[in-house]
């Protein structure tokens, strides 16, 4: 647990890495975890943040992300649950700003030296950790999550 270090931040602001710094890891290959985080910002400010945490990393750091596609907003849902999600964020005074396509994520991490080292889509992730339950729960219609790799 000596190596778990979790940084508060607002990703919104002008990225400062003194508070990353503080706890140690640069020049350390390291492992990101941005889980519910990328919908929140804009396209700018997520590519933004991507190129500041891993000018501070060696080759090899890598990030955990989720991202919603391009039917973020169009989409309902089961039980209309992503409609209801894009509006109680919203109403909770932090509204989703940002949606892509797997082409737009794939091209902005090739441009700051990123790659994609594992891609679920939600049908992805519905087969793998879904599949077989006999509830209500099921992969989210619109996130993806991407597993990236600094080369």
């Amino acid at each position: 647990m000596g190596h778990l270090h979790f940084v508060s931040m607002d990703f919104t602001k002008q990225f400062q890495p003194q508070p990353l710094l503080a706890e140690g890891f640069q020049h350390k290959k390291t492992f990101f975890s941005l889980l519910g985080v990328s919908y929140y910002l804009t396209k700018e400010e997520l590519a933004s943040l991507l190129d500041h945490l891993f000018a501070l990393v060696p080759t090899g750091s890598s990030i955990v992300l989720d991202y919603a596609d391009e039917s973020l907003f169009q989409e309902k849902g089961f039980s209309n649950r992503v409609e209801n999600m894009v509006k109680m964020a919203a109403a909770g005074g932090e509204s989703m700003k940002s949606c892509y396509a797997y082409e737009d994520m794939e091209r902005m991490l090739d441009q700051l030296g990123l790659l994609i080292y594992e891609h679920l889509s939600p049908a992805a992730i519905q087969q793998l950790y879904f599949q077989n339950r006999t509830d209500y729960l099921r992969a989210f219609e619109t996130i993806h999550y991407m597993h990236i790799v600094k080369r």
